[in-house]
């Protein structure tokens, strides 16, 4: 059966100017909208939440983190200005001498409405905002995730391309963890993308060596974790010897929309859609251009249409600045529905933090969240077979299988409940006990909260097995002088024992402590992420049944 959709949407096309009167575009309410420039809409898939970026506003996010420190704190405010504007200018690679009110201050803002007016507005701090370009490209099937443009490292500085950011449970913003797309570069200045409602499928705007012309739409596809493919250029009869960009992709991914300056308009963007034929993404129906008034004589762009709503959101240059309109095109029609539920351990009853991986059962690639509270939110389209598979370290998952019919409409939160069977350790000396990461405040020996269920793990197991001894091994990247990183990890592996010791009670000699710092990494540093796997604390064990003291040693190393 045709998508409902699809069918309605080509009638408003073949139609054209005889169906046009019955179009109303609404420019969105005014706390939204403003003197600034908006841009960048994008809705979460129930059409609750709206995320958008604005445009050189005075009260933008300052921070700016260089070797850890913040230097919107540490600096005068006219030399951070000045500073800023050195930024700013080997970004843009041309002079940039008001950062204010340049185009590269971009905050990310979000939206939210229950009466459909998008009235409660938000503006997110840091590590979501910051002096640097900042802007939500997509969502995805996760529906605590937002894929942001750029990458950022911890400690300061920026790079092309997209990362992943995460609302964790406290409803703080995670710092943003980079995509990695296979062979990707940008000529361009501009780049733009989205992810499938899937989340199998990307789309790109930006400029190559292949591009048609200004900037090319390309296809990726996820092969991983934060993963993608080589991107493909998706061939002439979507891309023009003109510019094609911001694309959106439909929920049944067979739809493209995206804005063009392509012949027909005397200047600016248009906003266009047009129909995929296979698998190969190269054969497509011919483009069709939106009419009026959606289209206009201005600069028309940033398609995003919402199918639970039916309305297309997009940016307008209609009224003078850019700002967010929307119109109604299709009865509302949600393609997915909404499954939660909670994580237990099948042995304790208790719910507990991990990951829920989810995605078409036929299907290689999967979605991940990552579930702080021990309670999960996906999306799942309908009249596809989609699995939930829990996942811990020390864990052993039981997957399920979830099916919604295409022609149902469903009103309420599916449930379904998930649980992880604890592995059996094998308490063998000299084996590593595996627990999930254990975090701590940046460049100190702070246990942060977040690691406390591991290491109740821990604790737990041992009081269940009273003659276990373990040494707690701290080791860190190579960034710093050794005598510190020696010092910071012995630290770190002190103030996990202190945890044990003082929370749960568990006696001191029965734990020892080592810190390598960087003596023992498991790669070779060269980027973030590598660094990141080398930053760890090791559990292993040393005695599990009664010995005499003297052959264990009575002081920590």
């Amino acid at each position: 059966m045709k998508n409902l959709i699809l069918q309605l949407l080509f009638i408003l096309l073949v139609l054209g100017q005889g169906f046009s009167q019955k179009f109303v575009v609404e420019k969105l309410g005014d706390g939204l909208n403003s003197e600034y420039d908006e841009i960048s809409p994008v809705v979460d898939i129930q059409g609750k939440t709206l995320y958008f970026t604005r445009v050189g506003y005075p009260e933008y996010n300052k921070t700016l983190v260089e070797k850890g420190e913040d230097l919107s704190v540490s600096m005068e405010a006219g030399k951070f200005e000045s500073y800023l504007q050195t930024v700013y200018s080997e970004i843009a690679k041309r002079g940039i001498y008001d950062p204010e009110n340049s185009d590269y201050n971009q905050d990310i803002w979000i939206a939210v409405t229950e009466e459909d007016t998008f009235d409660k507005i938000i503006h997110p701090s840091y590590p979501l905002n910051n002096a640097l370009p900042n802007s939500v490209c997509s969502i995805t099937p996760s529906t605590n995730e937002l894929v942001v443009i750029n990458k950022f490292n911890e400690e300061g500085g920026m790079s092309k391309g997209f990362s992943i950011v995460r609302r964790q449970a406290d409803s703080t913003w995670s710092f943003p963890e980079p995509i990695e797309i296979e062979g990707f570069y940008n000529l361009g200045s501009e780049v733009s993308m989205m992810i499938s409602n899937d989340g199998s499928i990307m789309v790109l705007a930006m400029q190559r060596g292949d591009t048609f012309g200004e900037s090319d739409l390309y296809v990726s596809f996820k092969k991983g974790e934060r993963k993608w493919s080589r991107p493909k250029n998706m061939g002439y009869k979507v891309n023009s010897s003109y510019r094609e960009s911001t694309p959106f992709l439909s929920d049944d991914n067979r739809i493209l929309f995206f804005a063009s300056n392509r012949k027909g308009k005397k200047s600016g963007m248009d906003l266009f859609m047009i129909e995929r034929l296979d698998d190969t993404w190269q054969n497509w129906k011919r483009p069709r251009r939106f009419i009026a008034p959606i289209n206009s004589e201005h600069d028309d762009s940033q398609p995003f249409f919402n199918a639970a709503t039916g309305y297309l959101y997009f940016t307008s240059r209609r009224d003078g600045s850019s700002d967010i309109f929307r119109a109604k095109i299709s009865p509302p029609n949600p393609p997915n529905v909404l499954v939660k539920g909670r994580i237990f351990n099948a042995k304790t009853k208790k719910i507990m933090n991990g990951n829920v991986l989810s995605g078409p059962k036929k299907s290689e690639y999967k979605n991940m969240y990552i579930s702080d509270d021990g309670h999960y939110e996906v999306m799942v389209p309908k009249g596809v077979v989609f699995t939930l598979s829990p996942e811990r370290r020390g864990f052993s998952s039981k997957e399920e299988t979830v099916f919604f019919k295409r022609s149902n409409v469903y009103f309420k939160p599916h449930n379904v409940d998930l649980y992880l069977d604890p592995d059996e350790i094998e308490m063998v000396v000299g084996a590593k006990i595996e627990l999930d990461e254990i975090y701590f405040a940046q460049s100190k020996a702070l246990v942060l909260e977040k690691s406390f269920p591991a290491l109740n793990q821990l604790a737990q197991m041992m009081k269940e097995n009273p003659y276990l001894r373990i040494r707690i091994a701290g080791h860190t990247d190579n960034q710093g002088p050794k005598p510190a990183l020696v010092k910071l990890s012995k630290e770190r592996a002190e103030s996990i024992k202190a945890y044990l010791v003082g929370k749960h009670k568990i006696a001191e000699e029965r734990i020892r402590t080592i810190g390598y710092g960087d003596a023992r990494p498991v790669n070779d540093n060269s980027t973030e992420a590598l660094r990141k796997e080398n930053r760890r604390v090791e559990f292993e064990i040393l005695q599990t049944a009664p010995k005499e003291e003297a052959s264990l040693g009575g002081k920590d190393e």
